[in-house]
């Protein structure tokens, strides 16, 4: 009985413990979506198609979760680069300078997601597991585009001009999480989301993750395969400035998963 009770001590604190996995990742992503910033008011976006930006980038990111009896933090981190050229669907002003529509600029776009999430989670039969929680998404954007501006002169001349933008927008979120093993395959979806109004705009963000992994080291390793979107549409004024960000980044990702 001795052995026994042992026995039964040591499955209940191996399910119990506490685990760290770490998952390096390669992504293919795309951007999709409209940009609009205006001084005297938003008529009308420019759409990132238009600019040639936003096909397919590889870009590089990371997965970390530490998993409690009853609860779970991930902290996911990804990035890609975006360039292209083309004529400006409407005027936009960016970085101080005014560009007009129609006018040939080029722009690139350096966009990356950090998002940590919490959630406490509730066992779903023997295998699987539901959560809720909360999160927090922090999207940074380092954005340049170059133009030719008339020069003021009244001349006809031109100069060519560059705006920029640097920002770093931390959100928080609401989260869900899905998840669960059958055998030596185990898949996760987590769902991170809010819908607010502010003051004289909107916010609506949501950060969807999911991913299928099969087991080829034991727990030890797992190779991945997932698909991970991010979608951000805002739009808001503060004293003449307008601003209109309509932004998705997603696509597939392949990565492997060391746990510990």
């Amino acid at each position: 009985m001795k052995r026994i009770l042992m026995a039964l001590a040591a499955v209940t604190a191996s399910c119990s413990a506490p685990s760290v996995s770490v998952m390096p990742f390669v992504a293919s992503s795309s951007l999709d979506g409209s940009v609009a910033s205006s001084g005297g008011g938003i008529s009308a976006s420019t759409d990132l198609g238009s600019l040639g930006v936003g096909d397919a980038e590889v870009g590089f990111g990371g997965r970390i979760d530490f998993v409690g009896p009853s609860s779970q933090w991930s902290i996911t981190h990804g990035s890609s680069s975006f360039d292209g050229s083309g004529l400006l669907d409407a005027a936009l002003d960016l970085g101080g300078f005014e560009f007009e529509a129609a006018l040939p600029a080029t722009m690139s776009m350096d966009m990356g997601v950090t998002s940590l999430l919490w959630t406490k989670n509730f066992g779903i039969g023997d295998t699987a597991h539901f959560g809720i929680g909360f999160g927090l998404s922090a999207l940074g954007i380092a954005a340049k585009i170059e133009g030719e501006v008339d020069d003021g002169t009244g001349m006809g001349t031109t100069v060519t001009e560059t705006g920029n933008m640097d920002e770093t927008l931390p959100i928080p979120l609401i989260g869900l999480r899905l998840g669960g093993d059958i055998g030596p395959v185990r898949v996760e979806a987590t769902y991170a989301f809010l819908e607010v109004d502010v003051d004289e705009g909107s916010v609506s963000v949501t950060d969807m993750d999911i991913y299928g992994g099969l087991d080829v080291l034991g727990d030890m390793g797992t190779l991945v395969i997932g698909y991970r979107e991010f979608a951000f549409d805002a739009s808001f004024a503060d004293a003449s400035d307008s601003a209109d960000l309509d932004l998705q980044l997603g696509g597939p990702y392949v990565g492997f998963r060391f746990a510990f």
